[in-house]
C-alpha cells in the first residue's frame, strides 16, 4: 500500500524552495502551480506552470539530491506526495509506471526547451503573444480566457511588468484581447499566434 498524503497550499505559498533535499514527487489534485528559478538579481523566471492531474518533480526520477526550482502555488491547491522511498518501490513493482513517467520527462523537457528557445530568438511582442496562447492551449477553463497575473506573465515570457503592460496595451487596441484585472479574454486566437517576430 502507497503512504501518499493529501496537502493543502494556499495561493503564493512555497511548496519546495530551489535547493532543497529532494523528498518525493507531488501529483496536483486541485489547483494550479508554477516553477521558477530566480536570477542572482531576484529576478523570477517561470519555467513551467502545471494543473490539476500533472505532476511534479518527475526529474527527481534521475537525479534525488536537490530540487531544481522553487514550486509556488498559483492559487488554492491540493497536492498528493508520494515519498521518495515509495515511489522507488513503485518504479521497482511497475516498471510500466517508470515508462509512464519518463514521457511525462520527455515532454515536459521539451516544453522547456521551446520556451528557452522562444526567449533566446523572439521579439518580446511576440514571446508575450505565444505565452498567452500556450497558457489558454493548456490552461485555460473556457477556451477563451487566462488568469494570470501581469508579473506572472513577465516571468513566463522573460520580460518585465511594464513590458507586459504595454504589450497588453497594444494588444487590446488591436482587438486581439481583452484585460479584464488579472484575466486576458483573447479575441483572435489565430492572429494572436500568428504575430511576426
Amino acid at each position: 500500500m502507497l503512504d501518499r498524503s493529501t496537502r493543502q497550499y494556499k495561493k503564493n505559498q512555497y511548496i519546495h524552495y530551489e535547493g532543497d533535499h529532494v523528498s518525493g514527487i507531488y501529483y496536483i489534485i486541485s489547483g494550479k502551480v508554477k516553477t521558477v528559478k530566480l536570477t542572482q538579481e531576484g529576478r523570477e523566471l517561470i519555467t513551467g506552470v502545471y494543473k490539476e492531474n500533472d505532476y511534479l518533480d518527475i526529474s527527481i526520477l534521475f537525479s534525488n539530491d536537490t530540487y531544481n526550482d522553487a514550486t509556488i502555488a498559483l492559487e488554492d491547491t491540493f497536492l498528493s506526495f508520494l515519498p521518495t522511498e515509495q515511489l522507488d518501490k513503485l518504479l521497482f513493482l511497475y516498471p510500466d509506471v517508470g515508462a509512464k513517467f519518463i514521457k511525462i520527462l520527455a515532454n515536459d523537457m521539451r516544453e522547456k526547451e521551446e520556451r528557452l528557445l522562444q526567449i533566446a530568438y523572439m521579439s518580446v511582442r511576440k514571446r508575450i503573444a505565444q505565452g498567452i496562447v500556450h497558457l489558454l492551449l493548456q490552461h485555460s477553463a473556457d477556451g477563451s480566457s487566462i488568469k494570470f497575473s501581469r508579473d506572472d506573465l513577465a516571468a513566463f515570457s522573460g520580460t518585465s511588468p511594464e513590458t507586459v503592460s504595454r504589450t497588453l496595451s497594444d494588444f487590446k487596441e488591436e482587438g486581439l484581447i481583452e484585460k479584464t484585472a488579472s484575466t486576458i479574454h483573447v479575441l483572435n486566437l489565430e492572429k494572436l499566434s500568428k504575430i511576426k517576430n
